[in-house]
Order: C-alpha cells, then structure tokens, then sequence
C-alpha cells in the first residue's frame, strides 16, 4: 500500500467512527447471507418487509404482537414506523428478552431522529443487558451494519446482469450534492440526456454509462459510513492529490477513486 492510499484508508476509518466494516480480499469473496427476520408492529409490518426487502436479502416478517410465531434467528430487525414511541420499543423488547441466541440486534428507524435512539436506547440496553444493539436511520446505515457481521451478500462482487439492475440516477445526484449539469458532465453526457434519465425517458444507455458510478457508490457504502459521507466528500485526502472526492466526481475521474478504494482494500486485513 502506497503513503498516500494508507493517508486515504485512515481518513475514511476516522469518519467511520466505532463501526468496524470489513474489507474483502478479492474480487471473488462473498458474505454469507441469510433471511432477515424483521419484527415491527401488525399495522406497520408491509412497509417494514417493502423498505428491508431493498437489500436483496430474503426478509421474513413478524409482528410483535404475535410472539409466539417468532423463530429463533442470528439477526433480529425491529423497525419502528413514524408514530412510534415508547410503548412499541417495550413491545420489542419484551419479546427479544426470550430470545438469548442471536447475534445481532438492529433497530431501524427511518423516520426518527438520533435523540429518538439516544432515549430509548439507554432503556433498550438496560432491559436486555447488551452492548450489542444498534440504531439505523436509514437503508445505507442498516447495509453497511449487516455487511460488517458478514449477514449480507455484497452485491458488488456478484455477476449481476446488468438489464435486471435498478438505478435512481435522481437520488445519485440528490446524495452527491449535484446539479443536473455536473452530473452529467461527470457522466459525459448532456444535461438533456440526463433530464431524460431522470423522467425515465430514453434510459436504454444509462447502466452502461453509469457502471463506473456504480462501482463508486459500492465502495462508498462499504467504507464510508453514511452519516459522514457528505463530510467524506468534502475532505481533501493525500492519495488523490489532497484534492476532495466530489470535486474528482463532479470532474468524471470516478476511475481514480476507485482504484484508490481498491488500493485501500488490499491492504487491509480481513
């Protein structure tokens, strides 16, 4: 590993704070994946299994107030909708405390803030006695936990088909911080193609012109962690030039990113 990618991996592990993801050695290495077991209330349950479903893992439901029909399972998910509140989180925890085999205990709350975790979180630990459980706000967050307890297929390193892949070029640009000109400059395409993309229109080329973004956004997810992407992006880094990744994605040069990231990789241990 050169200086610079090492100056480059320490930069991304600071910002990734106390989460530990861990690299892959090879372009052929694969996690183990399993079902995910998804716990959340009867009248919530569809929209939890829809959000969870975006893995690409299998998701198996259950609403807490049928805890019987719980199995056991390595990873719980007990997701909270938008009127949760303490009564809900109780319900959860009633349930995990009969449940002393699994692994992982992630609580996912999309539509709430981190005063909402910091709250419930101290009751949550102290009821179950662990350390273990962690709060997601959203899918990214939630991704990059499960990869990093090897409960999640990484999806960059399968043969995927490339006609079977979905792709929201608005919210890309949305999460970058761009204009409809820079992302299509980045791209190498005009502004009106991209208008077009985003419309759904004329969209017969754009997963071939945007398989470099989507390597990008791959690596992205694994080493960075999503609530300090946006300070990632912004953070002149030794192995590209003490340049900012944004202003080499907003410039085209994703290539340069990604060897970077693929640079990194090799270096560190499993």
């Amino acid at each position: 590993m050169t200086t610079a990618s090492k100056e480059m991996g320490e930069a991304m592990a600071k910002m990734r704070g106390p989460i530990s993801l861990r690299a892959m050695t090879s372009a052929g290495s694969r996690l183990a994946s399993q079902d995910l077991v998804v716990l959340a209330e009867k009248s919530v349950l569809p929209e939890a299994e829809g959000a969870l479903s975006k893995l690409g893992a299998p998701v198996q439901g259950f609403p807490l107030e049928a805890p019987g029909k719980i199995p056991e399972s390595r990873i719980f998910i007990c997701y909270f909708s938008a009127d949760a509140a303490e009564p809900e989180v109780q319900s959860a925890v009633k349930v995990l405390k009969s449940r002393k085999s699994y692994e992982m205990l992630l609580f996912y709350a999309p539509h709430h803030s981190t005063n909402f975790a910091f709250e419930l979180g101290l009751k949550v630990g102290h009821e179950l006695g662990t350390g273990g459980a962690s709060w997601a706000f959203d899918l990214r967050h939630v991704r990059q936990l499960l990869r990093s307890r090897n409960l999640l297929i990484h999806r960059g390193h399968l043969d995927i088909d490339e006609d079977s892949i979905s792709f929201d070029i608005t919210e890309v640009r949305k999460r970058l911080g761009l204009t409809q000109d820079q992302m299509a400059a980045s791209l190498n395409v005009t502004t009106r193609t991209l208008q077009n993309w985003e419309k759904n229109v004329g969209t017969s080329q754009m997963i071939r012109k945007t398989r470099d973004l989507r390597e990008l956004l791959e690596l992205m997810d694994d080493y960075v962690v999503a609530s300090e992407e946006k300070g990632w992006l912004e953070t002149p880094l030794a192995a590209i030039r003490n340049r900012k990744p944004i202003d080499l994605v907003r410039e085209g040069k994703l290539r340069d990113l990604i060897v970077e990231f693929h640079r990194m990789r090799e270096g560190q241990a499993v």
